[in-house]
């Protein structure tokens, strides 16, 4: 690193005193550029016209005073030498902005100590600097700033302090910091404060005034300390998060009643689905009948349209139950009754339901299941649903004469569960949104119309990982469609009581 450089002016005119001084930087090897003036006029020329780092000059000059100097280096450091040790010079000199002075000896021993006194002067003057640049940061900021001593005695405090307490700077220094504090926090005007102020994160605390009213703060601490490391001081600073806690209490109100809007309408929509299967069903058992009577006592256009009616009320139906169903994971109200059971044996019962309407398509439906039973912890009638939601949505897009297969796997610590369909592959940009219900709607909504509202699976997905388990699709140009879900076996499942518990109380 390139060693610092420094300016010097040398105000002296005795030709021997300069010349001593030019030889002591020679021979110390100073990094000193001095410029040499003789007189006052002389070295005011030169000041007019350069910049030093530091003033160096003599009390007596010929044609005046080190005084007559002083004036125009207000803002440079400025050493005086002086051969008559005179007290009252040197204190003039201090009040007059002189930063040391040298008294000159016969030997000129006080060369030696120049160096030194150098480096300390200029060091002052960075320090100072700082001092007042951060001052002026302190002083101009919003926030309010006060520093204690060892004692808890305030010893500073900014301009944003004084506002904010209500102090004159006079009225607060000197006393214990405690004085700023209320006795106990969490009164019962506060109590809500303190609760948002933690949940975000911060340390809040309580304040007052000096008029003594109350208000929330956030405020950090910061320990001075001396070049022994002893700890010198402690700045304290602090924000009014008043404002900030009234938005945030606005809007958690505005978040509770739109919370609660919500509850309103998921509870009013399911009761309103449950009045509607009723008469659906009523309805159906009508139309069954009429079907079911004596040849001739119906004509076939009848026929025709009570069975397109049977097939609208059946999807109306399950419309109905998908909603309840996702109504009641929101709502916390989907409980899973938890029991051994037997996955081989819920494939096969699901499998030769579903083979009848893959069969009207010409599908085939095959299941590929092991010799051994595979047990899990789970809700028979949910594992049920979520088998029959993946073969029905497999048997939808499945091609007439495509085929299906479900097979069953055991893997490790997993059972999975896989329905493979010979279906057009699924786009890479819908892949991920076939278990988001939002996406599902909103892609029925605005660009697919004509199609049947399908959330079979989306709530297949929300069961799944009730149950602890996962759920995912696969798809390839020409490979058909793989969906895969998995469940932990009985002697590993985690506590499905917590999961389920986590469903029902949403946050």
């Amino acid at each position: 690193m390139k060693e610092r450089r420094y300016k010097i002016l040398l105000i002296e005119d005795d030709k021997l005193d300069q010349t001593a001084f030019m030889r002591m930087v020679k021979d110390e090897k100073l990094p000193y550029d001095c410029t040499i003036a003789g007189s006052v006029s002389e070295a005011l020329s030169v000041l007019g016209s350069e910049q030093f780092d530091i003033v160096i000059s003599d009390y007596m000059l010929g044609d005046g005073t080190a005084f007559d100097i002083l004036e125009s280096v207000k803002n440079t450091p400025f050493v005086l030498t002086t051969a008559c040790g005179d007290e009252e010079v040197v204190v003039k000199a201090w009040k007059a902005g002189a930063e040391d002075y040298l008294t000159k000896d016969l030997e000129q021993k006080y060369l030696r100590a120049m160096p030194v006194t150098v480096e300390n002067v200029i060091r002052h003057k960075k320090i100072k600097e700082q001092v007042q640049l951060l001052s002026g940061a302190i002083m101009s900021t919003d926030d309010s700033v006060y520093i204690t001593d060892t004692e808890n005695k305030i010893i500073f405090v900014n301009k944003s302090f004084c506002k904010t307490y209500g102090y004159k700077k006079e009225e607060i220094v000197g006393k214990d910091s405690n004085a700023l504090w209320i006795g106990k926090p969490e009164s019962e005007n506060t109590r809500s404060v303190f609760q948002v102020v933690r949940s975000s994160r911060q340390i809040g605390f309580y304040h007052k005034r000096k008029d003594g009213s109350i208000f929330p703060v956030s405020l950090s601490r910061s320990i001075i300390k001396d070049p022994n490391g002893n700890e010198a001081a402690v700045v304290g600073v602090v924000r009014d998060i008043s404002d900030r806690i009234l938005v945030e209490d606005e809007l958690r109100a505005a978040n509770q009643k739109l919370q609660e809007r919500d509850q309103l309408k998921s509870e009013l929509a399911v009761a309103v689905s449950e009045q509607l299967m009723t008469p659906l069903a009523d309805l159906k058992n009508i139309i069954c009948d009429a079907k079911g009577g004596a040849p001739g006592e119906i004509s076939p256009t009848l026929k025709e349209n009570l069975e397109s009616a049977e097939r609208d009320i059946n999807e109306a139906g399950k419309i109905i139950s998908d909603f309840l169903d996702i109504s009641n994971i929101d709502t916390g109200r989907m409980d899973l009754e938890l029991t051994e059971l037997s996955l081989r044996s819920v494939v096969s019962e699901i499998a030769e339901v579903q083979s009848s309407l893959a069969a009207e398509k010409g599908i085939e439906l095959e299941t590929l299941l092991p010799d051994s039973e595979l047990v899990a912890n789970a809700d028979h009638n949910r594992i049920r649903q979520v088998l029959s939601n993946l073969i029905e949505n497999s048997i939808r897009v499945t091609p007439v004469n495509g085929h299906i297969r479900v097979q069953v796997k055991d893997v490790g610590d997993e059972l999975v569960v896989e329905v493979q369909d010979d279906g057009p592959s699924i786009e890479a940009e819908r892949i991920d949104k076939i278990f988001d219900r939002f996406a599902q709607i909103e892609e029925l909504v605005h660009w697919r119309q004509e199609e049947e509202l399908a959330l079979g699976l989306p709530i297949a997905k929300e069961l799944v990982e009730m149950h602890g388990g996962r759920i995912q699709a696969e798809s390839g140009e020409g490979q058909g469609n793989n969906f895969r879900f998995t469940l932990p076996k009985a002697g590993t499942q985690k506590e499905a009581a917590c999961i389920s518990a986590a469903y029902s109380n949403p946050k």
